[in-house]
Order: structure tokens, then C-alpha cells, then sequence
């Protein structure tokens, strides 16, 4: 839903739900307790990781959220998934209000959505074999009858992930990252979701494998017709697999769009300003290219800017900016949306 406002600019209430979303996100806040320890344990503030976040998934779609490293992406993934509870806002799967279930309640909503973690060191049982790792969600969830099934189930995952179904007794450590990472994906799969939240899935990945493990989510998306949301801080993977792009700053999304119209006319300063810093691989491109240099350093969510959160680093920031905190609208392109007062595209060569 839209209102039309003096200027032309078209305002996107963004509260009004697409009826053809998978997942719906509505005002997302999510505050972590800052404490001060000592003799007696006190919280002396609330850090604010994520600030009012509101977009929509549909099915087979690939929403890329991309951001610097603190802005609040990875905990926008687990906030979607109730592995950190909200403050408050609104997740809707299906139709169905995810915040207010309780854990039993969401272990159906779990098949359906699930979640490859950025670390694959970290994110695997080392006391377990692989075999154990993949089956584990199967086992839990009953999604298969007997041993047997089990078995066959798991070796079915290695091979869509591109692994020998040989090696299933064996443990992570004697796999290198970018197979440690196939078997989380694999683990992912076992119980043929839906949707998948991939938190920054190949950025723990030589650059050399990272190419491999996002061929494969392509090809497991046409061929599963999977929905992701693709955290990642990394412009260039983002551009090669989303369809849509929204960008984070310090907890709030700041631009949201179609990714051609995102890459090529930014309209907000901040993902002008990223995407500047993106080299070309044309030396002549390259020479031509202005650089945007951003000044001082990002905020602490603790204490976040008044109004607009990006104006301390901003060089268009006006009084207005510390006053009243810019709206999302649109700009150019239907879906193409921006919060900044002074948002305006700038062509990217």
C-alpha cells in the first residue's frame, strides 16, 4: 500500500502485508541487555541490534541483506527463526504469527525453515561423524520411518551437496571448510524446507571455494524451489545470487530493492557509498570511478544518532537529519525504496 505525497515522492506503508509472502517481518526489534558486572550483576542499558526491520519473502526468492559487520544482519536471521526471541514486531510464516508460539508450539514451523550458520568450524558437532550431523534433524522430527530410511535419506543429502556418501563416518575436523559447510547445508535439507536463512554462509571460505558453495544454493534453489534470505557483508556474492537487496545500517534497513535497480542507482548515500568501494576490474573504469570516503566511525548501537542514524557520517546531512528520522520511500522504481531526506539516484558505472 502507497500514499502519494506534495513532492511525488511515494510513501510505502510498509505495515500493509503482501498477500503473496512467504515470510513476513513487520517492525522487528530486537534489544540485548548491556550489563555491568561486579559484586552485584546490574544492566546499565539495552543495546539496540535491530531497529524496526519490515520486508516480506516470497517463495523461491532470494532477499539479499547485506551490511557492515554490527549492523544487526545475523541477528535479524535468528530473530526471523525464534533462536533469539523479539523485543517486539511481528514474524509471519504462512500466515502464522511466529513470536508468540512457544517452542513446542514452532517444531513444525522448523521444517519448514531453516538456517546455514556462517561458521562452519563452529557450527558442527566435532564429537560427531557426519552421518549423526545430517540425521539428527530426522530423527528428532520423525520425518522418517526406520533406520533404513534414515541411512538412505542421509546419503541422498551428501550427494545433492556434492559429498561421497562414503564418507559419512567420518568427523568434520578430517573435512576441509568448504565441505564442512556442504554439511551444513546438507543438515539444512534433511527436512526439505522451505525456506532457508543463510547467515553469511561463504564468508568464512577461501574465495576460491566460495564460488563452489554458491553455484550449489543456486542450483539447490531451481531445483528445490527453496526461499533464502542471504546475509552477507560481501557486495559482489550478493549481486551474483539475490533478487532483491536490502541494505543495513546500525540496525535499520536503509535502502530496499530490486538488485539491478540497488547496484546500478543507489539512492541512498550510505549504499552509495558501499558500492564505490567495490572494485572494477577494468583499469580505465577503475581511474574514472569517484570513491565515496566515509568519515569517523560507526555509531554504538547503546546509543544510537538521533533522527536519521547515518548522519554523523553523512556529507549531505542537514539540520533536519538529527531531527526527525527519514521514512522508507520510494524512489524511482516500483519497490525501489530509500530513507533519506535528501535520497537521489547516482548512476553506477
Amino acid at each position: 500500500m502507497s500514499t502519494q505525497t506534495e513532492s511525488g515522492t511515494t510513501t510505502m506503508t510498509a505495515n500493509e502485508p503482501d498477500s503473496d509472502a512467504m515470510l513476513q517481518v513487520r517492525d522487528l526489534v530486537k534489544m540485548f541487555p548491556v550489563r555491568k558486572r561486579g559484586i552485584i550483576t546490574r544492566t546499565i542499558g539495552q543495546v539496540q541490534a535491530v531497529s524496526g526491520l519490515t520486508f516480506d519473502l516470497k517463495a523461491g526468492e532470494t532477499l539479499g541483506l547485506v551490511g557492515e559487520s554490527g549492523c544487526g544482519k545475523s541477528t535479524t536471521g535468528r530473530a526471523i527463526l525464534q533462536l533469539h526471541k523479539p523485543t517486539s514486531g511481528s514474524v509471519k510464516f504462512d500466515g502464522r504469527e511466529l513470536t508468540t508460539l512457544s517452542t513446542r508450539q514452532l517444531r513444525p514451523i522448523r521444517r519448514d525453515a531453516q538456517i546455514v550458520f556462517q561458521d562452519p568450524y563452529a557450527s558442527l558437532n566435532p564429537r560427531w561423524q557426519v552421518n549423526d550431523i545430517v540425521s539428527e534433524p530426522i530423527k528428532i522430527h520423525g520425518s522418517a520411518a526406520g533406520v533404513r530410511n534414515v541411512q538412505r535419506r542421509v546419503n541422498e543429502l551428501m550427494e545433492i551437496v556434492g559429498l561421497n556418501p562414503e564418507h559419512r563416518n567420518r568427523y568434520p575436523h578430517e573435512f576441509s571448510g568448504g565441505q564442512r559447510q556442504r554439511i551444513g547445508i546438507a543438515r539444512a535439507l534433511a527436512l526439505s524446507p522451505r525456506m532457508i536463512v543463510l547467515d553469511e554462509p561463504v564468508s568464512a571460505l577461501d574465495v576460491s571455494v566460495q564460488a563452489g558453495v554458491v553455484n550449489l544454493l543456486e542450483e539447490l534453489q531451481e531445483r528445490l524451489g527453496l526461499a533464502y534470505l542471504f546475509i552477507a557483508h560481501d557486495l559482489s556474492v550478493v549481486r551474483h545470487i539475490a533478487d532483491r537487496v536490502a541494505v543495513m545500517y546500525l540496525g535499520k534497513i536503509v535502502e530496499m530493492g530490486d538488485r539491478d535497480e540497488v547496484y546500478t542507482k543507489p539512492t541512498h548515500p550510505y549504499t552509495q557509498a558501499l558500492l564505490s568501494a567495490v572494485p572494477v576490474p577494468d583499469p580505465k573504469v577503475e581511474r574514472q570511478r569517484q570513491r565515496i570516503v566515509l568519515t569517523g566511525d560507526v555509531p554504538s548501537p547503546v546509543n544510537p544518532p538521533s533522527g536519521c542514524r547515518f548522519r554523523t557520517r553523512c556529507w549531505k546531512a542537514q539540520d533536519i537529519c538529527a531531527v526527525e528520522e527519514p521514512p522508507l520511500l520510494q524512489i524511482g522504481a516500483p519497490g525501489h525504496v530509500s530513507a533519506c531526506h535528501f535520497a537521489e539516484v547516482r548512476e553506477v558505472v
